[in-house]
């Protein structure tokens, strides 16, 4: 059911660990990964675990080898996926255990196309560091207007996003290779590419967010979401600025207008 599609840059100490717990699940029919140029041991550890797992793990990454950027190696890997329903995992992260069932068993209810959830923080060394629960515990607050739990309810997620980025990482996102092709795949963004396409497949799709872990994300100094703030704020206004023009219509609306009001990458003028 699942194809786990894991784009490895310099995560030589992760991606085993990374590997078996995609492999951890039946529902999981195959690992892609692709090294992304690695400056490190990564490109031969990939190899290696494709080597000894042949048959539900492949090595794709291209001979000539090089860096294309994260959004460039997740297209080529979802392109060459043959399940149904994608899930995206960065070679330093882990997937929780029991998260592809709670998925299967959420889809199989109702014909969700996307899925997000919870988020386990976890230090470098892989001790836990807390719970993010999307927009139940948000990185700064939702305007007064905006009504997370109703809109939770009702499975919109697009008016909690046009405010930030709750669902944090692209491993955090499950989607079926049909709304991938429907979106056009993730879009060339170096920090943000996972809020767009999450932005557009709120739009497209019909997105769910789940209560319970998915996923434990690795915080440690090479974080890419570290570098330059000023960086990440000019391309969260270009993404904004880019996807408002191509959906004017349902970012007009009165819930998500509210949100973009408090959208501190867009107003804040620090920043």
């Amino acid at each position: 059911m699942f194809s786990v599609l894991i784009p490895v840059y310099n995560h030589g100490a992760y991606i085993a660990d990374a590997v078996q717990s995609a492999l951890a699940s039946p529902l999981v029919r195959e690992v892609l990964l692709a090294d992304d140029g690695s400056r490190d041991d990564s490109r031969d550890i990939v190899k290696r675990l494709a080597k000894d797992r042949s048959g539900r793990v492949r090595d794709l990454t291209p001979g000539e080898g090089g860096n294309i950027g994260a959004h460039g190696r997740l297209n080529q890997l979802a392109e060459a996926a043959s399940q149904p329903w994608l899930a995206v995992l960065n070679s330093d992260d882990i997937f929780a255990p029991a998260r592809f069932e709670a998925v299967q068993m959420a889809v199989n209810r109702t014909k969700y196309d996307f899925v997000t959830g919870h988020v386990a923080l976890m230090d470098g060394d892989g001790g836990a560091l807390g719970i993010k629960r999307g927009p139940l515990s948000p990185e700064f607050p939702f305007p007064r207007d905006v009504k997370v739990r109703e809109l939770l309810a009702r499975n919109d997620l697009l008016p909690m996003l046009a405010n930030q980025n709750f669902i944090a990482t692209t491993s955090n996102m499950l989607f079926t290779k049909r709304l991938f092709e429907k979106a056009g795949g993730f879009r060339d963004y170096r920090y943000v590419h996972d809020w767009d396409f999450a932005l557009r497949a709120a739009l497209l799709g019909n997105a769910r967010f789940l209560p319970q872990v998915l996923v434990c994300y690795r915080t440690h100094a090479t974080n890419t979401i570290k570098e330059d703030g000023r960086a990440v704020t000019s391309e969260v206004r270009r993404l904004f600025k880019k996807i408002t023009s191509e959906y004017g219509e349902a970012f007009a609306s009165s819930d998500v207008q509210t949100s973009l009001t408090g959208n501190r990458y867009l107003h804040d003028e620090a920043a």
